[in-house]
């Protein structure tokens, strides 16, 4: 099989309905499965799941396991040569899942790519970055930023107009294609994490050990970024922020400044 897609679910049901269906609607080439993971969520997502995209192979838990954890079980389950780890906020275009595998297959030295997203007016997003350092990540959280934008912008590529494929640091886990054999390389995704920086924990293993990682432009996907995020406990979200970037930066000798 050429490609699993992965989608990890938590009360986003609309979200997770159009997501599922512009997969569908595509109609890859390629040889696919989809995946889904449902982290209790008490919002129907199961029930709709079951009942309109009885195709893919659902998977419902019985409390939150967390993006790591639930993202580890399809991907053990999985049996595609690549993997693509898709945020339900998400929607693909005609053809999007072919030419990311055709991607992949001309680079043969690729661990991971990722694609352009754009919001849903088509503003770009900045989904391929720099590792973080810890002062860049400490004042994007702040107004301190819009004092001294120096080291985020250099973190979020600003001086780039993104319109160009290249080797980058790291690709967004909203939209992650990972090869089968780098994966069997550096691991599935570190469970430390329960939610945010396990994309940019995962890239940097695969960097370690050889990899490249890709941002690819020429294919773009429609992510609605933090809005399913949003309708989660603001505090949190805040907590789960602070947890992985402490883990972050003691697992990894990233600079501080």
């Amino acid at each position: 099989m050429d490609l699993s897609v992965i989608i990890v679910s938590y009360n986003v049901a609309n979200f997770l309905r159009g997501c599922l269906a512009s997969i569908y609607r595509s109609a890859p080439q390629i040889s696919f499965e989809v995946l889904v993971v449902d982290n209790a969520s008490t919002d129907g997502s199961a029930q709709m799941v079951r009942e309109e995209f009885p195709q893919a192979i659902f998977l419902a838990n019985e409390s939150n396991y967390g993006f790591a954890r639930a993202n580890n079980q399809a991907l053990r389950m999985s049996k595609g040569r690549y993997c693509l780890l898709l945020n339900p906020d998400t929607l693909l275009n005609l053809s999007s899942l072919d030419e990311m595998v055709e991607f992949m297959d001309h680079r043969p030295d690729a661990g991971a790519s990722g694609c352009q997203l754009i919001s849903p007016d088509g503003a770009i997003q900045a989904s391929c970055r720099m590792f973080p350092t810890m002062l860049a990540v400490l004042l994007r959280g702040t107004p301190l930023h819009k004092v001294y934008n120096k080291p985020v912008a250099r973190y979020l590529m600003a001086d780039w107009d993104h319109s160009d494929a290249r080797e980058v640091d790291w690709v967004l886990g909203a939209c992650l294609l990972l090869r089968r054999e780098a994966l069997e390389d550096v691991g599935l995704l570190d469970e430390g994490f329960f939610l945010y920086y396990e994309d940019i924990d995962l890239c940097y293993r695969l960097k370690v050990r050889g990899w490249k990682v890709y941002y690819n432009p020429q294919i773009q996907v429609v992510h609605y970024y933090q809005r399913a995020s949003a309708q989660g406990i603001p505090n949190r979200l805040t907590l789960e922020h602070i947890k992985s970037i402490s883990y972050l930066f003691r697992k990894h000798p990233l600079p501080l400044v």
